[in-house]
């Protein structure tokens, strides 16, 4: 489960970091996987929504979101945005409360936060909660930690290898720096993964 520690470090710097995230552009974050993105309408979940950047513009584009973040100022930040979302307070593994059958699950920049005993529990989890086709989209963060952020390292064919014995078959797998100038100077960088459920699978 993503640590207390995180949450209440994301709660203390809340502010701070919403600028952070909303000074650079959804399509330029999602640049390495935007053309895997469904065409809209359909059902998605932001899975850690943070500032709820990402949710509005899927939201723009017509898309239905519902947004899990277990951050309450990060919550009230995206209801602000989007007072027509779902926006729940859950968090994986569990994401207690989120049914039904997506088209489309963004994980994005939360999966350091999991420790490695909880990464497959979440994956099964978001399995079962995409619809045959359905996809879902994973970065991983690779880079110094700060001492001040409970972050574990990834390895990106560690994670392929758990997302395929849940079921998920690997759709693109690339490389890209970070878009935060914070991070790019500090030499972080990301790991896209984009994987599809069976479209034959039965829910």
């Amino acid at each position: 489960m993503t640590g207390e520690a995180a949450i209440a470090t994301y709660e203390a710097h809340a502010e701070t970091l919403r600028d952070r995230y909303d000074a650079v552009a959804s399509e330029d974050v999602l640049s390495a996987v935007i053309d895997l993105l469904p065409a809209p309408p359909a059902p998605m979940l932001d899975a850690g929504a943070g500032s709820g950047r990402d949710s509005a513009w899927f939201a723009a584009r017509g898309h239905d979101v519902t947004a899990a973040e277990p951050v309450a100022a990060f919550r009230a930040a995206i209801r602000a945005r989007l007072p027509d979302a779902l926006v729940m307070d859950t968090r994986l593994p569990d994401l207690e409360g989120i049914d039904g059958a997506f088209s489309l699950i963004l994980a994005n920049a939360i999966w350091h936060h999991l420790p490695a005993a909880t990464r497959a529990a979440s994956l099964a989890r978001m399995v079962a909660l995409l619809a045959p086709g359905g996809r879902l989209i994973l970065s991983l963060r690779h880079g110094p930690v700060p001492d001040d952020q409970p972050i574990h390292p990834l390895d990106a064919a560690e994670e392929i290898a758990r997302a395929e014995e849940v079921g998920l078959v690997l759709l693109r797998h690339a490389s890209a720096p970070s878009h935060q100038p914070q991070n790019r100077a500090a030499d972080v960088t990301w790991t896209w993964l984009a994987f599809e459920r069976s479209k034959t699978d039965d829910k």
